[in-house]
């Protein structure tokens, strides 16, 4: 699969770094403004000048199966559309955009086409989240009924911590809602994806802890009721102090045969009922951790094959819980999700 990558520096560096280590995949073009970030790419990655170019246009016209946009997020949907209107399909960083009515504005634009456009919600590429989703059922572990999702990250002296992404003060922070947009929107399509299943409604409080820099919502708990009788009690928060969790939150999965528990990455555990019997499988399909799960299953999709990576009419289903949280909050009453599509 042979890729155009828009962007050098901080997270589209480590796109760089997939693609590399995927042996389908080929770098054909890579758009850079230049400086110490695009020659530090090159020469960890081994690219040639040739493959480096400043025009965007120009990038386009070279032949391509993919365009990976991996700029701040007000960039996405404009260079986006360009790559489509240039016939490329095109893989685009999430959140698609902060603004609820250009999402919309952009979905009619890729009404009809051929080209697709997919969003990396790389969160979805977990084994523990496969291996739950695989093991659900009557002869496996049981029917998914509840989760309990916690998301703690801020300040903590433990060893080895580290200052996220989302604790910088760079242009995450102008986003409508840093903590639903460029945190939570991650772990609402990790539920879409493990219940099969889009929320319906949701209940949130929120508010901003007294020693957090963070301008608007900084901590929430929501209540999300879905579309088929699942349930999730969600709890999120990027300026804790102390006791921090995953990226990709602390789960406890409740079927109606017992409970998984996944925590800090490690390996699901399994409680049943005394009166139940049932396993996690062990024997799943798995496309592969993070970005790499994303490259492939796009590679397989453009093939004609059935995936999991969003396309933008799915996730914005996942863009719009954001945003009906925002308005819970707000508000203080329940939102239907519908309201915020309705709006679309």
């Amino acid at each position: 699969m042979k890729i155009i990558q828009v962007g050098s520096s901080g997270w589209a560096a480590g796109w760089l770094e997939y693609i590399h280590n995927d042996p389908d995949c080929e770098l054909a073009a890579l758009v850079s403004r230049g400086g110490p970030n695009l020659e530090a790419a090159k020469e960890k990655w081994g690219i040639p000048d040739e493959v480096c170019c400043t025009d965007y246009d120009e990038a386009l016209k070279r032949e391509a199966d993919l365009v990976i946009v991996a700029l701040p997020h007000k960039f996405h949907i404009p260079y986006a559309k360009k790559a489509v209107e240039a016939g490329k399909n095109v893989l685009i960083e999430k959140p698609l955009t902060d603004n609820i009515q250009e999402a919309e504005e952009f979905l009619k634009f890729m009404k009809g086409r051929n080209e697709r456009a997919f969003v990396s919600q790389n969160y979805r590429f977990r084994p523990q989240l496969w291996q739950m989703k695989a093991s659900f059922g009557d002869d496996g572990i049981g029917r998914p009924a509840w989760a309990n999702v916690v998301f703690r990250h801020g300040v903590t002296n433990r060893k080895n911590s580290e200052k996220t992404a989302w604790q910088r003060k760079d242009w995450r922070r102008e986003q409508t809602s840093l903590l639903m947009l460029e945190v939570a929107i991650h772990h609402f399509d990790m539920l879409r994806f493990i219940s099969g299943s889009d929320v319906k409604s949701v209940y949130a409080r929120g508010w901003n802890p007294a020693w957090s820099d963070l301008e608007g919502l900084g901590s929430a708990f929501v209540l999300l009721d879905f579309e088929n009788g699942f349930r999730a009690n969600y709890s999120v928060t990027e300026k804790s102090i102390g006791f921090p969790t995953g990226y990709q939150c602390d789960w406890i999965m409740q079927t109606d045969k017992g409970a998984v528990k996944w925590e800090n990455d490690e390996p699901n555990c399994l409680d049943m009922s005394v009166d139940e019997h049932g396993e996690l499988k062990q024997d799943f399909y798995f496309p592969g951790k993070d970005r790499a799960g994303v490259l492939e299953d796009v590679k397989r999709q453009l093939r004609g094959e059935p995936g999991c990576v969003p396309t933008v009419f799915d996730n914005i289903r996942s863009l719009a819980v954001s945003f009906a949280v925002l308005r819970s909050v707000e508000e203080d009453r329940s939102v239907e999700v519908s309201e915020i599509l309705g709006e679309m």
